[in-house]
């Protein structure tokens, strides 16, 4: 990834898009290390659903005054759709972009259709663009090897090609396990690969690749049992959160182009399930409506909220209740969701 560089006085408004979380964080975690270094530490993360109010979010553009400080606003848009009032406002801003507030909007993905959108284009002219691209699966060697070197880890194409195939394709679970490799062989220049496939067998008995495949099995009592030792090895509902939405949002696309008659090898392709993953992903497709995704979405928004502290815990351990909640509908069990 090419340096981050916020530059407040000819860019305040940024629209950066990926549907790699891990692109996404690191992006958003050199944004505000180049923000500190320019002295604004005022950093404020919203997420833009449904009862967003974008009118406030425009009001504060303009409300800052003459000697008042620089601050940032990161705006998630989940679903890549701001609506009607979010994409007036982002016109309003670029039409007049603001002096004393930098505006980031986070996007899964710049499809086509999003690129033709008014607001996007506005932002085009008005801003800048930032489009992190996936790793493919013929760079994901090369890419772990780089970002072992990162961590001061030295591993061998071998190595490399072993953790791609573990795990699948999927940053965030590669970053975890070279996180684990940087602590367990902290100071030695290089790993053997024999080192580094014990040390991941050796692993965690369970991970959120397990949690995530007996939801889509339909299978909650593992999915449960997992989940609970999960918590037990201190894993915190964010980490787990991301997998489990990141899955929900390929089953809403792969849902709405079935019900349409367009689910196609080159959907399966774009989204990234690999082949032997497909007949998993069938399962749950048979066993959950378009209606039932969307509302195991908004839960997921719900236990990002709290995770982040931005809606009140009614009591200790809420978000690992919530958590249960999603992985018992996600699975298959007749649970209510927590919404509010």
């Amino acid at each position: 990834m090419q340096p981050v560089r916020i530059d407040p006085e000819s860019v305040s408004l940024y629209l950066l898009a990926s549907d790699e979380p891990l692109l996404l964080r690191d992006w958003l975690d050199q944004a505000r290390t180049s923000l500190k270094k320019l002295g604004i530490d005022d950093v404020q993360v919203d997420a833009a659903e449904a009862s967003y109010d974008w009118d406030a979010l425009f009001d504060e553009s303009g409300a800052m005054s003459l000697f008042a400080d620089k601050r940032c606003r990161i705006i998630n848009i989940n679903n890549g759709k701001p609506g009607q009032t979010g994409s007036r406002v982002i016109q309003a801003l670029c039409e007049q972009p603001p002096e004393d507030v930098i505006f980031i909007f986070v996007v899964p993905g710049l499809g086509r259709q999003m690129k033709n959108s008014s607001w996007v284009k506005a932002l085009q002219q008005a801003g800048k663009i930032v489009e992190l691209k996936p790793i493919t699966s013929n760079q994901m060697s090369s890419w772990i090897v780089q970002r072992a070197s990162e961590k001061q880890l030295s591993i061998d194409p071998q190595s490399a090609a072993f953790l791609a195939e573990r795990t699948e394709g999927n940053l965030l679970a590669a970053d975890q396990e070279l996180e684990k490799l940087s602590i367990r062989f902290a100071g030695q220049k290089t790993i053997a690969f024999d080192a580094i496939e014990q040390s991941v067998a050796q692993s965690a008995r369970y991970s959120h690749f397990e949690l995530v495949e007996a939801c889509l099995a339909g299978n909650s009592r593992r999915a449960l049992k997992i989940l609970g030792s999960l918590q037990g090895e201190g894993y915190v509902t964010a980490q787990l959160r991301w997998p489990l939405q990141s899955t929900l949002e390929q089953l809403s696309r792969l849902k709405q182009a079935r019900l349409k008659g367009h689910l196609s090898d080159g959907l399966w392709q774009e989204l990234r399930i690999w082949r032997s993953k497909q007949r998993l992903f069938e399962t749950a497709l048979g066993r959950l409506g378009l209606d039932q995704i969307e509302r195991l979405l908004q839960s997921c928004a719900t236990l990002d909220r709290i995770s982040k502290g931005q809606q009140d815990s009614k009591f200790p351990g809420w978000d690992w209740l919530q958590a249960r909640s999603l992985v018992c509908g996600f699975s298959g069990l007749d649970l209510p969701l927590q919404q509010d």
